[in-house]
Formats: C-alpha cells, structure tokens, sequence
C-alpha cells in the first residue's frame, strides 16, 4: 500500500512538471511579447535591411583579409 502511494505521487509529479513546462503564458491569437521582440528589423518601406554587421569572432590577425 505504501508502494502504490509513492508511484502515485511520483507520477502525479511527473505529470504536473510535464504540464507546467508545455504551457505558455501567450494568450490565443495575439502572439507572444517575446516573439515580436526577436523579428529582424525593417526599414521604412517594411524590408528588411541589407546591412552586414561587423563580427569580432576571430582576433584580427586570423581574420580573412581582402
């Protein structure tokens, strides 16, 4: 009896760690704040920009030289 209670709990844990983690606080039909956030930038006409940023990825003496 006390074996069945633990697995019971066990999986009722499981199962409310599951639903907590598949839920979203978006609301229906009107998108995430979170989402519209993370689109790219468009300039007056609503394309989007052909600019290049510069990346410091490598130190300057690895980088390709043109």
């Amino acid at each position: 009896m006390k074996n069945l209670k633990k697995i019971t709990f066990f999986f009722s844990l499981i199962a409310l760690a599951f639903f907590f983690t598949t839920t979203t606080s978006c609301s229906k039909k009107s998108g995430c704040p979170v989402n519209e956030t993370v689109n790219a930038k468009t300039n007056k006409r609503g394309e989007y920009s052909t600019k290049r940023g510069k990346s410091n990825l490598f130190p300057k003496d690895m980088r390709k030289k043109n």
